[in-house]
Order: C-alpha cells, then sequence, then structure tokens
C-alpha cells in the first residue's frame, strides 16, 4: 500500500513537470520581440549633462550612438526587457546640434532624436547698423553683408578699407590689419560686439575693427549697382552702397586729366545733365590710374562715399566708368590759360639752371591738340637771355601746366618782361622777373630739407652766414600746430588740415636796414597733393599786423615748381619782418574742396633782399 501511494505521488510530480515544461515551451514559441521608446525627440539645454529616457521591451536591447559624434556618452547602452538609458552631453557654445540614436532589439530598432540647445547669433540688418550712428556696440550681435569692394581695381587709399552691402544699405568697415584677398560677392559675417561706430571726415564706419571679428559664410552673392540720379546720390541716402549714377559726364574742366594726375589721390569733377555736381575719386593705387578720363556722358558706377562735404564715387575697376561714351551735354570745352609764372632766381652773371622757367598752367585741353608758344623778352634786364624763346608739343592727358625753360646767361640787372603767344591765346599774356645782382645781393635766410627736420619751428639752414638773425619756419593759424612730415625723395615738408586763412611763416630780422626802394624776395619750391590749397598769396609784415602783398597770387601745382615773388618796398624795413605764404580760399587744386587730408608741400626757400 505504501509503494502505491509513493508511486503515485512521483508520477503526479512527473506529470505535473511535464505539463509545466510542455506550456513553457508553448509560450516561448508564441511571444515576438517588442520596443517602444514612447518618444521621438529628447530635448537638452546647451549646459549639457545627464539625461535619460525609459525602454519598454520583452526582449533583450543594445544602444548605438551615432558614429563621430563626440559630444555625447553613454553609461547604460543595453538591458533586458524594461530598463532606462542614461546618456551625458557636453555643453554646447556653439550652434543647436541634434544627433539620432538607435535602440536595437532583434533584427528591429527603434530610433530617438537628441536634440541640445546653443548659442544663438541676433542678426541685425546694415539699415539697423546704420541707425545706431556712432556709438560703441555693446550687445552680441552680428551683421551680414557681400563685399562691394573689389581689391583688383585697387581703388582704395588702404588696404585696410572695405565696404559690404546688403542690396538696401551700406558700410565701410575699418580693419586694424590689411585684408585678405577676396573676391567682389564673398558674403562676410561680422561680429559687433565692442565696434566702434565712428565718422571719418563725414563717412560712417566700424572703426578699428580687429580682423578676427570678421569672417567669410562660404556663400556669394553679388550685389548690382543700384540705379540713381546725381541729385539722389547727393542726399547722402546711398552711402557705401555700390550705385551706378546716370546722365553724368567728365566736366570740362578736367577732360585732359588722366584718372590719377601724377602720384597723388586724384579727385576728377563729374556734372550732371540737370547741373548737380560731384567729385569721382580715384586713388594713386588703382589699377587704371593711368587711363584717360572718359571723353563722353552717360552712367558711372562706384562706391558712394563722402568726405567731409564733398560727396565722391569711388569707382572699382574699369568697367564702371565705361559706360561714359555717348554724346556730350553742355558747352564744349574751350581751352583756358592760367596765370604764367617765372621760376628760380635770375643773377647777373650767372647762368640758368633747371630751375629757370616759365610755367604756364592750362585748362580744358583737348588731349593731342598740338600747341606751338612763342615767348618774346624785354626790358632792362634782358640782355644775356637766350632768344628766340619757343615751346611746342601736344597737351596730354593730366598735363595741367606747360614748362617753357629759359636758357643763357643774364648780362645786367633790372626787369625782364616775357611776353608769350601762340595757340588758343588771344591776348599775349605777360609775366615779368628781375635780374640782380649778387654782389649787392643780400641773404636774409634760406631752408633746404636733406633730412627730415624734427619739429617746429624750423632754423635757417645758413644762419651762420645769412645778413639777418633769428631766421625761422613755423605756420600760422594752426591749432595746435600738425605734424611735420617730410618727402626724402622730393626734400620737401609738409602738413594737412589745410583751410582759408592759414599760412606758412618765415620770420627774421636783418642785421641792417633794408631801405626803401630796395627789393624784398621770397624764392621757393612748393606743390600740393590734389585736395590741397589751390589759391595763396605771398605777403610781408614788420609788425604782424598789417601784410603787404608780395607780386601775384600764387596757385599751386600738382608737381614740384619753382616760384619766385619780389616787391620793390615802399619803406624801410628793421627789426623783425615776416614773410608768409597764406591760403586765400577753400578751392582745392582739383577744383573741389580742401580737404583735410590735402597737404602742402615746401622745399628750397630763399629770402634776401637787393
Amino acid at each position: 500500500m505504501k509503494k502505491t501511494i509513493s508511486n503515485l505521488i512521483n508520477f503526479t510530480i512527473i506529470l505535473s513537470l511535464t505539463i509545466a515544461s510542455i506550456g513553457c515551451s508553448k509560450k516561448d514559441a508564441l511571444q515576438t520581440p517588442a520596443l517602444t521608446l514612447g518618444i521621438e525627440i529628447l530635448s537638452a539645454t546647451k549646459a549639457g549633462g545627464n539625461i535619460a529616457f525609459a525602454v519598454v521591451s520583452n526582449t533583450d536591447w543594445t544602444v548605438e550612438l551615432p558614429a563621430g559624434v563626440s559630444w555625447m556618452a553613454g553609461t547604460v547602452l543595453k538591458g533586458s526587457g524594461n530598463g532606462n538609458v542614461s546618456l551625458t552631453l557636453l555643453p554646447n557654445d556653439a550652434a543647436p546640434r541634434e544627433a539620432t540614436v538607435k535602440v536595437n532589439y532583434g533584427s528591429s530598432f527603434q530610433s530617438l532624436k537628441i536634440q541640445q540647445g546653443g548659442y544663438v547669433k541676433t542678426y541685425i540688418t546694415l539699415t539697423e547698423l546704420r541707425a545706431k550712428g556712432e556709438t560703441t556696440i555693446t550687445q552680441d550681435l552680428y551683421v551680414k553683408g557681400s563685399l562691394i569692394s573689389d581689391q583688383v581695381g585697387g581703388n582704395s587709399t588702404s588696404l585696410k578699407n572695405l565696404y559690404i552691402s546688403d542690396g538696401t544699405a551700406g558700410m565701410c568697415i575699418r580693419l586694424v590689419a590689411d585684408a585678405t584677398a577676396m573676391a567682389v560677392g564673398t558674403e562676410l559675417e561680422i561680429s559687433l560686439s565692442g565696434a566702434v561706430l565712428s565718422k571719418f571726415n563725414g563717412l560712417l564706419q566700424i572703426n578699428g575693427l580687429a580682423n578676427a571679428s570678421m569672417s567669410t559664410t562660404g556663400k556669394t552673392t553679388v550685389i548690382p549697382a543700384k540705379s540713381i540720379t546725381a541729385a539722389q546720390f547727393k542726399t547722402g541716402a546711398y552711402e557705401s552702397m555700390y550705385v551706378a549714377i546716370t546722365n553724368v559726364q567728365v566736366a570740362n574742366i578736367d577732360l585732359s586729366k588722366t584718372m590719377v594726375v601724377g602720384t597723388s589721390h586724384t579727385s576728377i569733377k563729374m556734372e550732371s545733365s540737370t547741373g548737380e555736381t560731384f567729385e569721382m575719386f580715384n586713388a594713386s593705387y588703382s589699377e587704371f590710374k593711368a587711363v584717360n578720363v572718359p571723353q563722353g556722358s552717360g552712367t558711372v558706377k562706384g562706391i558712394a562715399n563722402i568726405n567731409i562735404a564733398t560727396y565722391q564715387l569711388i569707382p572699382q575697376n574699369r568697367a564702371d566708368f565705361a559706360g561714359l561714351t555717348a554724346a556730350r551735354f553742355g558747352a564744349p570745352a574751350v581751352l583756358t590759360y592760367g596765370t604764367p609764372v617765372v621760376g628760380g632766381a635770375m643773377k647777373k652773371g650767372v647762368a640758368f639752371t633747371v630751375d629757370n622757367l616759365i610755367t604756364l598752367p592750362f585748362t580744358m585741353a583737348t588731349t593731342g591738340q598740338a600747341y606751338n608758344l612763342s615767348v618774346a623778352v624785354s626790358g632792362a634786364g634782358a640782355a644775356g637771355i637766350t632768344t628766340p624763346i619757343v615751346a611746342s608739343g601736344s597737351f596730354a592727358a593730366g598735363a595741367v601746366n606747360i614748362t617753357i625753360p629759359l636758357t643763357g646767361t643774364p648780362t645786367t640787372t633790372g626787369s625782364v618782361t616775357f611776353t608769350i603767344t601762340g595757340t588758343g591765346i588771344t591776348t599775349p599774356l605777360v609775366v615779368t622777373g628781375i635780374v640782380i645782382d649778387p654782389a649787392t645781393s643780400k641773404t636774409m635766410a634760406t631752408w633746404t630739407f636733406d633730412t627730415q627736420p624734427a619739429a617746429f619751428p624750423i632754423v635757417s639752414t645758413t644762419s651762420s652766414t645769412d645778413d639777418a638773425t633769428g631766421g625761422s619756419l613755423t605756420l600760422s593759424g594752426f591749432t595746435p600746430l600738425p605734424t611735420l612730415n617730410y618727402t626724402g625723395s622730393s626734400k620737401t615738408i609738409y602738413v594737412n588740415t589745410w583751410d582759408m586763412g592759414k599760412a606758412w611763416l618765415f620770420s627774421f630780422t636783418p642785421k641792417a636796414a633794408i631801405a626803401s626802394g630796395k627789393t624784398l624776395s621770397l624764392v621757393f619750391k612748393g606743390y600740393g597733393t590734389n585736395t590741397a590749397p589751390k589759391d595763396f598769396v605771398a605777403e610781408y609784415s614788420k609788425d604782424g599786423t598789417t601784410w603787404v602783398q608780395m607780386g601775384a597770387a600764387i596757385e599751386s601745382p600738382v608737381a614740384l615748381a619753382p616760384f619766385t615773388r619780389t616787391i620793390v618796398l615802399s619803406e624801410s624795413l628793421t627789426g623783425q619782418v615776416q614773410i608768409r605764404l597764406k591760403v586765400t580760399s577753400t578751392v582745392s587744386i582739383n577744383l573741389g574742396a580742401v580737404a583735410s587730408g590735402g597737404n602742402s608741400r615746401l622745399a628750397d626757400i630763399v629770402i634776401s633782399a637787393f
């Protein structure tokens, strides 16, 4: 009986295990692997740190992080059944970013996007930037614009200067260092934090911008020239934009010039069919500096600029002024001569040098037109001067003077009259000079500049032999005195910031009285840049208050030229005597307005009495 019960119990256990075994196998065979994440996007702050998401599953799973993503790492990357995945994100100081994480199970996977916030730049437009006026920007702002400066054309006074535009507004950028080479249309992004907006001679610019604050975006957008009239141009509303001004031409007075005259930056006077005038500015570095100015009318393109109160257009390449080919409007150019000047001291018994010449300025000549001039010589001091004196050639583009050399050796003292006739001269032009006797002439003071003087005042170079004491050269009308500059190649000194009434000032005290009836003489060489003063006058004074003009007015040239100004004294001079070269108008050499950057230059100054 016990055995039966035992056998029954064993059978029951075996049957139960068998049924259980059969039941388990059936369940496993019917179950399908499944996994859900419950979300499609998981967001994180730019600060980074730990984030997690839940996995609901009935099977084993593994987390696959995106390849090449270095800002994300995982600490729990596999599990079985339900679980949590933990990820660690690095801080993000750049733009917002995202990556896709896969959770693999069986032969399937589920995806989840991880999005992390970042630094979002705040952009303003160039119009909004200009509206801020002169200020220092303290906000973390950015602006974008396309380069409109043509660095290949090179029409800029500095490699640090750039212009950008978005087609609606423009801005000049003054960098700390030279800009790298970039093509027109290159889109630039500028970080404005700490940027200084200020005006230079009236032009609003980002001044002293660190080069590292400007970067390229990789995009190129060429901004077309905006078509405007000369009247619209002169409103100033298009400052620093690339514009196309219609119905304009080079004014008659500048038709004989090249785009750049000599080695100086040059402003060409432009006029519209409706009467407005402005300047076309060309830097001496421009690729097209030797090109003759266009002779016709039409449309001219360039960057709108302002210099003090003068509106300027800065062409960027030859194509910008190639459209000036139509028939001209208004009166044709008429050849006009200025006042001739005799240069160089004329001394009895001393042969003439290259400084002894007649300088005859002209305007509105037709380029290539031939000229033939004759100079008659008369007067008490004419003996020994070689005649006939003739000059012939062709008016060249860019020329503003005809120079007529004088030769010979004067044999008598006295006045000499030079009478000029010839091409385009309806009434003879007359200029006079004086032949002096070196034996009776007394040198009061001289200044030559073989090296750069240290500062004002500059003492006479020949002070030990002068017939005067206290020979001194300085300036008047300047407060404070401007920087004294020097050019070794021409041995000239110069300063900027000229204006009407300002003057070069010479002082000396004769060792013996200069009697009434004697001649006081000032001989010098001088010239100026295009925006320097054109009109000067030489004057003397014995008290610093009453001034007497010495000879004809002086028109400053753009190339070094000799000048002589004399006066027969109607009074004796004792004590300190002053002579000045004073600016008498606000007109510049290029017939625009005198600009602060224009410089007047001097060399080889001799003051004497005979």
